[in-house]
């Protein structure tokens, strides 16, 4: 293997199979420019499994009620499906907003999707971070809608992305959670 988990902050025995099915090696995954992968990590399989979604839902699940935040956003393939699924097995009410990539330039014309008030914590949940593009594009959407308690939580972490300091993690000006941090081996 390429890289290996560590599970800070969930049990190895409920998550290592959810690991093992996001994990893929081979040199036959294209990248998007010249060339080819060795290694990718796919969370959609996982999540597309009623089994490894309760688990990754619980997850977010368990970082509400710690907080007692009552609200979630999410943007992206990944991490939208775990909104609806969050959102079912909570044993309390929350509210759920999905954060489009711009505005869709009709009806409502909301980039923020939902029912999420800016005068209430958020928690933005992804499935990774690595450099933090993704969430610095969240975070924008969310601050430009008047959002600023929010705090952020990812199911993997690749610690040797810059996702951390790009997002100011290290120096506090995010709350930040994950499950899983992923070391390169």
């Amino acid at each position: 293997m390429y890289v290996s988990a560590s599970y800070d902050n969930v049990s190895e025995e409920v998550f290592e199979p959810f690991f093992k099915r996001a994990y893929y090696e081979g040199n036959v995954i294209p990248k998007s420019r010249k060339g080819t992968h060795k290694w990718i990590m796919d969370n959609r399989v996982p999540l597309s499994e009623s089994v490894n979604i309760k688990k990754a839902s619980n997850f977010f699940i368990d970082i509400l009620k710690q907080t007692g935040i009552r609200q979630i956003a999410a943007q992206g393939l990944a991490a939208v499906p775990l909104l609806g699924s969050i959102a079912s097995l909570s044993p309390f009410d929350i509210n759920a907003g999905v954060i489009r990539d711009k505005s869709k330039g009709y009806g409502r014309n909301k980039r923020i999707e939902g029912t999420i008030e800016p005068h209430m914590p958020v928690l933005l949940v992804d499935d990774l971070m690595n450099g933090g593009n993704s969430a610095l594009n969240s975070l924008k959407a969310l601050r430009e809608n008047k959002f600023s308690n929010i705090s952020f939580a990812t199911l993997m972490w690749f610690d040797w992305g810059k996702g951390k300091m790009r997002l100011g993690i290290g120096e506090g000006r995010l709350p930040y959670y994950y499950a899983m941090r992923i070391s390169k081996t």
